[in-house]
């Protein structure tokens, strides 16, 4: 079977929640909505600012035990954050596999300008080892990381970053995309195909760092509006 009827079958899934009702198709990530929570309540793929967050100075440990301060990760790079468990038997399979589509949709920019961060919802059942086996079933790359730790920690990071589910086999299909220096964010709720992903992470990329190298001066943002400068009134 192909990746792409893979992906395809995989989409159909809308939460963890055993109980959930099958999607619809899923048209380019803008598609038929699809039920999430277990509810039966459908909602379409759509994206809005996430105003207010901020990357957390904490210390989490990636698939490889290595420890991992997630300010670190996001210095100088846009993050993609997705908010996973490795016993979950729905959405976290087909929002795994799409990231790891994404990477291919990066190409070049995924490590030297974009980062990928899968965080556990369940860090007491999440070891490193089990990370670890988990994202090579997802072609994981350079540039995609997947984060457990203690369950404080954790659960201080889920926090900051709106990924809290009071009940982990209930959580919905979240994806969060932004620059920490700029303190601007993406919230893509629904489980958006690897296109459209990319597509917002792009439109962080414009008026980044990976912007000012190709244009060889300061980063401007698609309205043509240069960058404030830190510090600067608002």
């Amino acid at each position: 079977m192909s990746n792409a009827l893979l992906l395809a079958g995989a989409l159909v899934v809308a939460s963890c929640s055993r109980g959930s009702e099958p999607a619809g198709n899923v048209e380019a990530g803008r598609g038929p909505a699809t039920p999430v929570g277990g509810s039966g309540v459908a909602a379409a793929v759509r994206s809005a600012p996430a105003p207010g967050v901020v990357v957390p100075d904490e210390e989490l440990v990636d698939q490889d035990g290595a420890p991992v301060r997630l300010r670190e990760l996001a210095k100088g790079r846009v993050l993609a954050v997705n908010f996973i468990f490795t016993t979950c038997t729905t959405i976290c399979s087909p929002m795994t596999a799409i990231f790891g589509r994404l990477q291919a949709e990066l190409g070049d920019a995924l490590e030297r300008d974009v980062r990928l961060v899968s965080i556990s919802l369940d860090p007491a059942t999440d070891t490193p080892e089990r990370l670890k086996r988990y994202a090579e079933q997802f072609g994981r790359r350079p540039g995609w990381v997947f984060l457990t730790g203690s369950r404080e920690r954790v659960g201080r990071v889920l926090d900051a970053l709106g990924g809290r589910a009071s009940i982990k086999e209930q959580h919905t299909p979240v994806t969060l995309i932004g620059r920490e220096a700029e303190g601007r964010w993406t919230r893509v709720d629904g489980i958006a195909p690897p296109a459209r992903l990319a597509e917002e992470v792009r439109a962080f990329l414009s008026r980044g760092p990976a912007a000012q190298r190709a244009s060889g001066g300061s980063p401007v943002d698609p309205a043509g509006a240069g960058r404030r400068p830190a510090g600067a009134a608002r």
